[in-house]
């Protein structure tokens, strides 16, 4: 369904103003592609790049006190007396959670703060588990989603998105039955980062501009890891000479699995209906009459002149900020601290996936045994799969591995966690549906590239 609106305003020169100067900030922060140190990122890493070597010496304990934070205050507004809630009710919309997220953040208190005191077994404090998880990766994804958080609203909040999306409106429409608006959050993703393109793709959905199937077809086929990461993950799988071929691929796939994935349950069975508290926004057709440019632009000039104040923009920004670091980084950092944990400790992956090995084999994929755990642990974190490729003497291997990092999307150590954190009502048993089926499609495609190009 087309949703429409007669937006009839007076341009005026603030007007423009307020469209131009805050989205070609946003555009230049998220969208533009720089070259820095040999390779190609955005402002907005750069930035995070910037503040990550800055405040490396005090990054321990920056994410050390978050996370213990996080689980004392959790404590303190889930069982506290009802006064606190009075008193403090936005804290407590915050802090007070359901007992499985409190349990991941007492876990993440704990666990941070033993690896940062170095007291504890090696299985808690190493450097490829508790060193890993609470301190080298909670502080690089620290540097990057604060200064999204915050500075995010240049790119969604002054037109640019209604301006973009309704110029591109037919070619998602028809290719994949999606808004226009939705290739501004691909375009966020492949040159950005995965979890700024889930942000972007939760806060349109609570404005009223995804529906609830748009935004479940968005997060699980669209917030795509970006290019940096690709050739990243190409270094640390130990083939970073078939970056072109690995990310050729990527995209090829990434397409594929948004032609078939939305078509199919559960992605197939989530209504077309919004968020109710801000209702169906999206007015992306054009009048009669009017060229895509200018209802296009009306769009934009419409938007930006409702667009919220300074104050609003910068505080409900730090809430964003807030919500992220305290809520969501300890439960997934706690994940991401089990997957190290079991992974290089116990042979349970193994066990768990000795019958992909016979699959594996089929396809033509040397050393099977090795590389099966690396067909499902990217369900709880993108990293480890590229880890366990560097491992493997064999280019196909290492390949495949890699590639799967790269197009299975749905990690429960960051995006997952952005899901089902968020207004969008998908749960966590669909999300593990759509990655094995993002799996089932990928892996042929993987194996028979893998033979060709290596």
């Amino acid at each position: 369904m087309i949703y429409t609106r007669r937006v009839s305003i007076k341009p005026e020169r603030n007007d423009y103003l307020r469209f131009i100067i805050p989205s070609l900030i946003g555009v230049f922060l998220f969208l533009f592609p720089v070259s820095d140190g040999g390779s190609t990122t955005i402002p907005i890493g750069i930035m995070a790049d910037r503040l990550h070597a800055a405040a490396s010496n005090y990054l321990a304990h920056g994410t050390t006190a978050v996370f213990v934070s996080a689980a004392l205050l959790t404590a303190i507004f889930t069982f506290g007396p009802a006064r606190l809630k009075e008193r403090w009710a936005g804290a407590h919309t915050l802090f007070a959670t359901t007992p499985v997220w409190f349990i991941l953040r007492l876990l993440g208190g704990l666990f941070g703060l033993m690896t940062f005191l170095e007291l504890g077994p090696d299985w808690v404090i190493g450097p490829d588990t508790g060193r890993t998880a609470y301190i080298d990766l909670a502080g690089i994804i620290f540097c990057i989603l604060g200064p999204a958080c915050l500075l995010m609203p240049f790119l969604t909040d002054f037109g640019f998105l209604e301006f973009a999306g309704t110029l591109m409106r037919r070619f998602f429409q028809v290719t994949f039955n999606l808004p226009g608006r939705a290739a501004i959050d691909t375009l966020a993703s492949w040159v950005g980062a995965s979890s700024v393109a889930v942000l972007m793709t939760v806060k349109q959905y609570e404005s009223g501009f995804y529906s609830v199937r748009e935004a479940g077809v968005i997060t699980t086929n669209f917030s795509v890891v970006s290019i940096p990461f690709v050739v990243l993950t190409a270094r640390v799988a130990g083939i970073p000479e078939l970056f072109v071929p690995l990310y050729t691929t990527m995209v090829g796939i990434g397409i594929i699995c948004a032609v078939i994935t939305p078509r199919i349950p559960p992605l197939s069975r989530l209504p077309d209906t919004y968020h109710e508290p801000a209702g169906c926004q999206i007015h992306e057709a054009v009048e009669e009459n009017v060229s895509s440019f200018q209802w296009a632009l009306n769009q934009s000039l419409y938007r930006a002149r409702n667009a919220p104040d300074p104050r609003r923009l910068i505080g409900g920004g730090f809430k964003a900020v807030a919500d992220l670091f305290f809520t969501m980084m300890p439960a997934a950092m706690t994940i991401e601290f089990l997957c190290l944990a079991v992974y290089h400790h116990t042979p349970f992956f193994q066990y768990l996936t000795a019958p992909l090995i016979p699959i594996l084999e089929m396809l033509g994929i040397p050393q099977a045994g090795a590389a099966s755990p690396g067909i499902i642990i990217g369900l709880l974190d993108q990293f480890v799969p590229a880890l366990i490729a560097a491992g493997i003497d064999d280019r196909i291997t290492s390949f495949v591995l890699a590639g799967l990092s790269v197009t299975q999307l749905i990690f429960f150590a960051e995006t997952a966690v952005l899901i089902i954190r968020s207004a969008i009502p998908l749960s966590a048993l669909q999300l593990i549906t759509i990655f094995c089926l993002r799996t089932v499609i990928s892996l042929p495609i993987l194996a028979l590239t893998a033979h060709f190009v290596v």
